[in-house]
């Protein structure tokens, strides 16, 4: 029982992180030239982590700390969601019943808490506060495994691998050595060493959530071992269960850190959660207790009697190699668009781009290529003995997929996942400087190719902050925070719907109080300090002046911005090909209009970018908006802009609106009327009407009915009515 109660391709390489292609294989490498040397190291802030717990007298630590990496991917990854999940359900379920363990008290791991995880409709995440199952189901995890302990490269590799998995999915599961005695006489200020050459393996999991790089040698002392002290500087800040009290190694915090000399093995993260009600209405498996072991083997089978009558098979899941290729075949054909290359091991879903219709029985297979040791046996009862023959494939099926996907049976397969290749991601500026207690806006444009409109959706990330202050907002604005000490921040844009995807940008941060310049891709300012504070409490900078593409000089347009720190319009420049930079692309100017936020561009153009108002009951999105003094033309809707406005009933889209961005108005579940004006309409983001009234309609001009309904429901609603208004 507990006691207390939208990054970085340049850094997250495919060779360290689940992405399947459907492809044959894949060049795997990894670039780490722009990690932080510190990330999330304030012990009395610590992003992305639930509250210590307590795990009391028992050998339960793999189960709070395998919740505790749950509930880290779910805060960092999907807008801040804080679920605290109850480890003794965990427990319970798999030490009781007809697929429990007959040994789990003496030990677990997180092979386990996945076991937990991925079973059947009755399995699966329960909230702590009343045991209630949640709709999580973990699709994808990451593992690492063990390095090589005879090689120098292999553990740096391991530690920088890990880094990757805490920056862009949230704390990381680790198992390290610790004896009774250490509590006692071998830390000192929560910093514990035990080395790696004298280490007799592993027998106790914490979390990792941050680390420090020049993390000091003498910081360390284990009186028990020799050596005494690490040989290299370093370490990893983790977060405990043994409470937060003064005899808790890391005190009254609960954390601690670990140098990178110790050893440690089977990291682990969670790299995806789906929507279990979206991705089955039955699962149908042998493997309920996950994990034993991979055999030598390239294939391996299961067939399945299904009950229930005639249904669609929406997915397959199974245990990966990394470097492994797979494909997936049903009675003997080939699945087309199910499988590809692992760029990392762990659990994977593979979700079909078209379903199959399956009935009686069915025969799955899967083939590997490019490992000899790729059949996943299943687990006995004795954690330490495979289950027969039984191989870890499950299937997955939906007896309609309306509800989950917005098609319905018959039509054409409308997949939660984008018919589309993402190829990389832009990001300007990416080398620049921001002082204390200003803003700096990042432009980010997603790359791809494939069937449609590329997601522009992108998953903001920051690095190396000290201050709580110091944030990024959805839209890629930056907030450095006037307490901020680090001297250089890392921010990083990954594509929403491909993670690996992404790029990385470099933040010097200039000490408020003095003068100096703000510099970025094509331009440099000059600033003094000034007085007053902005709309979001924020001390005022007086306007910049200084030049454009070190060329021309100005001064910058004034008014009312969100951020309350003006921005400088900028000249276009061009690169050696003569093309516009992204740069180009930054807004020059944000202002609030009707309880909306607009963000507008130099060439007349606005984006709707957010409602202000959570009591909102109609909104009207202008064919123009006028901001500081101009008249702009509003074309696009941000992703998101009404997004989960519980009290909005009617909104009218201006008649220049040519794109409405992804998820626009999700979760607006009293909208019932939504018109379109505008016979403009090019894109209709993904789930852009999900989660909106029953009763919704959408109504549109007669001339792009046919058109505007297509897009609706390709966009995720298939059942809103769309009707013409002329």
């Amino acid at each position: 029982m507990k006691k207390g109660k939208k990054i970085l391709a340049a850094i997250l390489a495919a060779a360290m992180l689940p992405v399947f292609q459907p492809a044959p294989h894949m060049q795997v490498q990894a670039n780490t030239s722009a990690m932080s040397p510190s990330y999330n190291t304030n012990v009395n802030y610590i992003a992305y982590a639930t509250e210590v717990e307590d795990q009391a007298q028992t050998n339960y630590c793999w189960a709070y700390m395998t919740d505790a990496v749950l509930e880290s991917y779910l805060m960092k990854t999907q807008a801040g969601v804080q679920a605290d999940f109850s480890e003794w359900d965990m427990i319970t379920q798999l030490s009781n019943g007809s697929y429990a363990f007959s040994d789990l008290y003496s030990g677990g791991n997180y092979h386990q808490a996945v076991a937990y995880w991925t079973r059947g409709s009755m399995y699966g995440p329960r909230l702590e506060a009343n045991s209630s199952l949640t709709d999580y189901y973990v699709s994808e995890t990451a593992e690492l495994g063990r390095y090589d302990r005879t090689m120098v490269q292999s553990k740096l590799n391991y530690i920088q691998n890990i880094k990757n998995l805490v920056v862009n999915y949230g704390a990381v599961g680790v198992s390290v050595y610790f004896t009774a005695e250490d509590r006692a006489m071998t830390t000192r200020d929560g910093a514990y060493f035990y080395p790696e050459q004298v280490s007799p393996g592993v027998n106790h999991g914490v979390t990792i959530v941050g680390w420090d790089d020049d993390y000091a040698p003498q910081w360390f002392y284990n009186s028990l071992t020799t050596p005494h002290q690490p040989q290299n500087k370093g370490a990893f800040l983790v977060k405990n269960s043994w409470g937060r009290d003064g005899s808790s190694i890391g005190g009254n915090s609960g954390y601690y850190w670990i140098s990178y000399d110790n050893y440690f093995q089977d990291a682990f993260g969670v790299t995806q959660v789906l929507d279990r009600s979206k991705l089955y209405d039955r699962v149908y498996e042998t493997d309920y207790r996950g994990l034993y072991d991979f055999w030598s083997g390239t294939s391996y089978s299961q067939t399945y009697d299904l009950s229930g009558g005639a249904q669609w098979l929406t997915g397959i899941a199974t245990y990966v190699r990394g470097g492994a290729s797979y494909q997936f075949f049903l009675d003997g054909k080939e699945l087309p668009g199910c499988g590809g290359t692992a760029a990392q091991s762990g659990y994977h879903t593979f979700q079909l781009a078209t379903p199959v219709l399956v009935s009686g029985r069915m025969e799955l297979r899967a083939e590997v290529t490019g490992n000899q040791e790729a059949v996943p046996v299943a687990c006995s009862a004795n954690s330490h003995e495979a289950d027969g023959g039984n191989v870890c494939l499950k299937a997955f099926t939906k007896f309609q997929y309306s509800n989950a996907f917005g098609g319905s049976s018959g039509q054409v397969w409308n997949p939660s996942t984008p018919a589309y290749t993402v190829t990389g991601v832009t990001l300007a500026p990416q080398d620049c400087s921001v002082m204390q207690g200003t803003n700096r806006l990042f432009t980010a444009k997603v790359l791809g190719n494939g069937q449609s409109s590329v997601s522009q959706r992108i998953n903001w990330q920051i690095s190396g902050s000290s201050s709580p202050n110091t944030r990024i907002s959805a839209d890629g604005n930056l907030y450095v925070g006037a307490d901020e000490t680090s001297e250089v921040l890392y921010i990083y844009a990954n594509s929403y719907v491909d993670s690996t995807q992404g790029a990385s940008a470099r933040v010097e941060v200039i000490k408020s109080g003095t003068s100096g310049s703000q510099t970025g891709a094509n331009n440099t300012n000059t600033w003094t300090t000034g007085t007053g504070t902005n709309i979001n409490g924020t001390p005022i900078t007086p306007p910049v002046t200084g030049t454009t593409g070190g060329t021309s000089a100005g001064t910058p347009t004034t008014g009312t911005v969100i951020t309350g720190t003006p921005i400088t319009p900028q000249e276009p420049s061009e690169d050696q090909s003569g093309d516009p930079t992204l740069e180009d692309n930054a807004p020059v100017q944000v202002g609030t209009v009707d309880k909306g936020i607009y963000s507008v561009w130099k060439n007349g153009t606005a984006q709707y970018t957010k409602c202000t108002s959570p009591n909102h009951i109609s909104i009207n999105i202008p064919a123009t908006v006028k901001i500081g003094g101009e008249t702009y033309e509003v074309n696009i809707l941000d992703d998101g802009c009404v997004r989960n406005q519980k009290k909005v009933r009617s909104i009218t889209i201006g008649k220049n609106v040519t794109q409405i961005g992804d998820e626009s108005f999700y979760g607006c579940k009293q909208l019932k009327k939504v018109k379109i004006l505008s016979e403009q309409i090019e894109y209709i983001g993904e789930d852009a009407f999900r989660g909106i009234s029953a009763k919704a309609v959408v109504y549109v001009p007669r001339s792009c009915l046919a058109e505007y309904r297509e897009m609706v429901r390709d966009s995720g609603n298939g059942t809103v009515r769309v009707k013409a208004y002329n």
